[in-house]
């Protein structure tokens, strides 16, 4: 994950009160609030993941899906709208505090730069499978967290014009 990109989240919170950081602008969508915990959730997800790929066994036949060849070779994902489905295991917590929040995302740049100091001991053979991007190694993984937060900055612009 890029410092500074993180770093920017962590600083757009101040710039919202409670109410805009919890606000859903519809039954459908999330709060910024519930964004920010979704890229919380998922970085500890695809930190797990870089940790599995230490203990995989090394395979050239565990490849990437289409849609995973493609955001790897654009280096982000596409411009489009994710539709998760809309459960609780899916459906991030509403926030009851920012204070939390960013205390979680500056928790997450001392992890993250602490894995990312460990990628080059793990074989780029040893991969771990993502739901929607077929199986990736440990360093495609980090470059997934980089990815994902990029890819969020779409999603929070639009739910800025809508509670702000």
């Amino acid at each position: 994950m890029k410092k500074e990109l993180a770093t920017y989240y962590i600083e757009e919170v101040e710039k919202y009160s409670i109410k805009q950081f919890r606000m859903k602008p519809s039954s459908e969508e999330w709060s910024l609030g519930q964004m920010y915990n979704h890229l919380i959730a998922s970085t500890y997800m695809q930190l797990d993941a870089i940790a599995k790929c230490r203990t995989e066994v090394p395979s050239v036949t565990n490849k990437k899906t289409d849609m995973g060849e493609k955001v790897y070779k654009l280096g982000a994902f596409p411009d489009i709208q994710i539709k998760v489905p809309n459960h609780p295991g899916y459906t991030p917590e509403n926030p009851a505090n920012k204070e939390e929040v960013q205390k979680q995302f500056l928790e997450l740049i001392t992890i993250v730069k602490n894995t990312e100091a460990t990628l080059t001991s793990i074989p780029s053979d040893c991969k771990v499978e993502h739901p929607g991007l077929g199986y990736l190694n440990a360093a495609e993984w980090f470059q997934l967290i980089s990815m994902h937060f990029a890819h969020h900055l779409r999603q929070k612009d639009r739910l800025e014009l809508k509670v702000c």
